[in-house]
């Protein structure tokens, strides 16, 4: 009877110990999800943008699209995205390796700004998220990406319906 008692007792408290994580960590459990879904756009993007480049080492210019980088046999396949829908694409006139995603408050239907944040905070200035609308060849021309983290960038995206993950080639 002792033995039932002490195990009732700790089945009690690993459940509220488990409740009380939950509670408390919940925050932390997700910035550290978006933080995953932002480190796998990163590396997407350098592995799609290192391809292209042993593409143009190999035959002299940029591949005209990513499939090619596939069946050339640079890549074992297209990486598959950490939120929402939409392919990586390369853009030979801009210069650029981007995917365009629907901004959502939900990262199972689009990226989330904090996802956006996230990459931009941590792509070193090499792996950049922008509003759509901008266009790309001047935003990658000059360098600059929109700091989500300020009111006058959050408004600018918040407004607009997807946001591109881009990396210059």
């Amino acid at each position: 009877m002792f033995n039932l008692i002490i195990s009732i007792i700790a089945i009690a408290l690993v459940v509220v110990l488990a409740g009380a994580s939950l509670y408390y960590g919940g925050d932390a459990f997700n910035k550290g999800s978006e933080e995953a879904k932002a480190s796998t756009y990163i590396n997407q993007a350098q592995q799609v943008q290192a391809a292209a480049t042993l593409f143009k080492a190999s035959n002299g210019g940029l591949p005209t699209n990513l499939a090619q980088l596939v069946t050339d046999k640079y890549m074992a396949g297209t990486p598959k995205l950490a939120t929402g829908t939409g392919a990586w694409e390369v853009d030979k006139t801009v210069g650029v390796v981007h995917v365009s995603q629907t901004t959502d408050t939900s990262a199972k239907v689009g990226i989330t700004l904090n996802i956006c944040d996230t990459i931009n905070d941590n792509g070193a200035g090499v792996v950049s998220c922008v509003q759509k609308g901008a266009d790309l060849a001047a935003t990658v021309a000059s360098g600059k990406q929109i700091d989500l983290d300020t009111p006058a960038g959050a408004s600018t995206v918040a407004t607009a319906t997807d946001v591109t993950v881009f990396m210059k080639l």
